[in-house]
């Protein structure tokens, strides 16, 4: 999962220099993480005028400086545990911010989690408010929560970096999509890291006329 985390990660982050908000992403303290948190990181926000004419969720991004943003990949929990420790991590970076200002930051660190799909559970513990195709507000919440449900968006160049939580079919249909619409090297590191699925592959290797993984790490290099 480690190349796909920093592939992951590394396309949110271009995505967002692209769309005109400025990645950052900071990695939290060893102490305050007990497993590994896969792209996990901040999302600055430099223009929030430039992000009304984006597909959502972007604009739910204009009133604040700063979004922590969790990508949940194919495979990964999405369980109450884990929900809560996404909490704790937005709540730790929310007295970060506190500390560091004088006087004291008053804001609310919003929260996204981005996942392939809304879980099962999810609705039994909290409300969720579906403002836009894959975008549910989160409730009752004192900040921002949003859940980005990446099998449900729809396939526009503006949400590639949503769609790296994708799984499934989903994922086999954004990988089609996606392939001419992208250079050359991004989508071979796609193919090699995301799981899409061995026919998709092929297809996806012999449309670039690469036959396997060997040929497509030569064509990279």
């Amino acid at each position: 999962m480690g190349k796909l985390d920093r592939f992951a990660k590394q396309t949110f982050a271009a995505g967002a220099v692209r769309f005109a908000v400025g990645p950052a992403a900071r990695w939290l303290a060893p102490e305050v993480r007990r497993e590994p948190a896969p792209a996990t990181g901040l999302l600055r926000v430099l223009r929030p005028e430039g992000l009304a004419r984006l597909a959502a969720p972007w604009p739910e991004a204009r009133e604040h400086e700063e979004v922590w943003i969790e990508l949940k990949l194919a495979g990964d929990h999405v369980d109450v545990a884990e929900v809560k420790r996404a909490q704790l991590r937005r709540q730790v970076r929310e007295i970060e911010r506190i500390e560091a200002s004088s006087p004291p930051w008053m804001g609310e660190e919003p929260l996204w989690i981005v996942a392939p799909d809304v879980p099962s559970w999810l609705p039994g513990v909290w409300v969720l408010e579906r403002f836009a195709p894959g975008c549910y507000r989160i409730g009752p919440s004192p900040f921002q929560f949003l859940w980005i449900a990446a099998n449900e968006l729809p396939l526009l160049d503006d949400l590639v970096p949503f769609m790296m939580a994708r799984s499934g079919r989903a994922l086999d249909d954004f990988a089609q999509w996606v392939a001419f619409r992208r250079d050359a090297e991004w989508v071979l590191a796609m193919i090699q890291h995301m799981p899409v699925s061995p026919e998709t592959r092929k297809d996806l290797q012999r449309k670039l006329g690469c036959s396997d993984a060997s040929e497509i790490e030569e064509q990279k290099q």
